[in-house]
């Protein structure tokens, strides 16, 4: 057990370690408490209980499937960045299974951190499809089926109990929206 300065981002680092080890439905006080070194009610002094816990694990790991979007988007354009969009979004998926459940938590207003973060990500699909020449309207729609499409498909795969055998599927589904993305585009 390793004794580290307690503060909300120590708590919230450690639970993502453990969400990803347990899986985020397995997140509990009593276990961040154990991996901190400290008793489950030292907790309360930066967090109000499991839910808000469950909820800023949420936040970062939305943040941090984010941030592997958006690198994977920085220097590609067209088919390319939405292959490399998806690409890290399934190796996020895979190497952070207890975050990558925690992103189907939904946010608590529509205006909240959460809220903002699942914005932003959507954001990087826009600018995307926008660069692709897609009208902003239609890349606004397209940004949400295609998210919605990827996060699905991961779900699925998570909840199906193995990832084995599953790529080419997923390399279909790619190749799918991109077909409809290209017939997308404004002439």
């Amino acid at each position: 057990m390793v004794r580290v300065r307690l503060s909300t981002p120590s708590i919230v680092e450690n639970s993502l370690r453990l969400v990803d080890q347990h899986g985020f439905d397995a997140l509990s006080l009593s276990d961040v408490a154990t991996e901190l070194g400290v008793g489950p009610s030292a907790l309360y002094s930066h967090i109000t209980g499991l839910e808000d816990l469950q909820y800023l694990v949420a936040v970062a790991s939305t943040s941090n499937l984010v941030g592997s979007v958006r690198s994977a988007a920085i220097g590609t354009a067209g088919s390319r960045a939405l292959m490399a969009m998806g690409a890290a979004y399934r190796s996020f998926s895979l190497d952070h299974p207890g975050q990558f459940a925690s992103t189907l938590l939904p946010p608590r207003s529509n205006d909240d951190e959460l809220a903002r973060q699942n914005r932003e990500l959507l954001d990087i699909f826009i600018a995307v499809f926008v660069a692709m020449g897609i009208s902003d309207d239609e890349a606004y729609l397209s940004a949400r089926a295609t998210r919605s499409a990827l996060h699905g498909f991961l779900a699925l795969e998570h909840n199906s109990g193995t990832s084995a055998g599953h790529g080419a599927e997923y390399e279909h589904l790619l190749r799918a929206l991109e077909r409809g993305l290209l017939e997308s585009r404004v002439s």
